[in-house]
């Protein structure tokens, strides 16, 4: 017969293991749930799916940097208007407005993608900060994407939906 000594330190090592182990266990299985909870969607406004103004505050096309705005006119059955839109991207900068870029007509179920880089240093001459309003006469969706190798040492990006303009009530 084999006799095997534990040591307390090892048992109650073993013991919190487990124990952390588990709670993550059940902290993973909440967060999944909140996943899988029906929600409206949040591009969703007063007038069906997206809206006609979207603002982005903060954004950057200075060296190292890429922005995207992206735009996506839904159709009927995704809860659009069913009807074409032509958005216009407003451009700012700390000092003030820089100007508009005027982006193709949509038809329903059809989206653009903009780099405001091309268009911020291509029409005015600029790079650095900015802040872009979108604007339609037809409710559409629009995000922003924002990709980034700063210094060749962190690269990474980010997305967001803009905050969309109030209803008139």
């Amino acid at each position: 017969m084999k006799v095997v000594i534990l040591s307390p330190g090892k048992v109650l090592a073993a013991g919190l293991l487990s124990a952390l182990l588990v709670a993550a266990g059940v902290l993973g299985t909440l967060a999944l749930a909140g996943v899988f909870r029906p929600q409206r969607a949040e591009a969703y406004g007063e007038e069906g799916v997206g809206a006609k103004t979207w603002f982005f505050a903060e954004g950057y096309t200075g060296p190292g940097f890429e922005e995207w705005i992206l735009i996506y006119n839904p159709t009927t059955g995704g809860g659009g208007s069913g009807l074409p839109v032509t958005p216009t991207i407003q451009i700012y900068n700390n000092q003030g407005y820089l100007g508009p870029y005027d982006v193709p007509t949509l038809q329903p179920g059809q989206r653009a993608s903009i780099n405001i880089n091309d268009v911020a240093k291509g029409l005015y001459g600029y790079e650095g900060d900015v802040s872009i309003v979108v604007e339609g006469l037809q409710p559409f969706i629009c995000e922003r994407a924002l990709y980034f190798n700063y210094r060749g040492q962190i690269t990474g990006g980010s997305h967001s939906l803009g905050y969309q303009e109030a209803a008139a009530r």
